[in-house]
């Protein structure tokens, strides 16, 4: 996966250089090139899987490349440690609590996400 910037540029990174450096050369946001589908499988029996299969799944096609698999499960284990539920708001509607983590805000999820894909990137480059 590559990503782009938000203010329109021919620079195109992977997602490690994209959170190294956070924002484009031109200043612009990282955004990814696509946005990959995932399978109607998967949405079928998604009450099979756990909130780290789940995160597995939803975020492997965006790191791809500058993680692997094996090391995307081991950031998924380390950022989410906590729970993550999905509540109902009225028929067929559905909320995703995300305000379950230590500092009892959404932050939590992606926050902890990146700063253990930015510690590992920052590891890999002192070996």
């Amino acid at each position: 996966m590559k990503y782009v910037s938000t203010r329109k540029n021919d620079e195109l990174v992977s997602f490690r250089e994209a959170m190294i450096n956070g924002l484009s050369s031109n200043g612009g946001l990282y955004f990814p090139e696509s946005i990959p589908k995932l399978s109607d499988k998967f949405f079928e029996n998604i009450e099979e899987y756990s909130d780290h299969e789940i995160a597995f799944e939803a975020m492997m096609p965006f790191v791809e490349g500058s993680l692997s698999s094996e090391q995307l499960k081991e950031v998924i284990a380390e950022a989410i440690t906590f729970p993550t539920p999905v509540v109902p708001i009225k028929d067929n509607i559905h909320a995703l609590e995300l305000f379950h983590g230590p500092t009892e805000a959404f932050k939590d999820v992606g926050a902890r996400f990146m700063s253990r894909c930015l510690s590992r990137f920052y590891s890999d480059n002192e070996q």
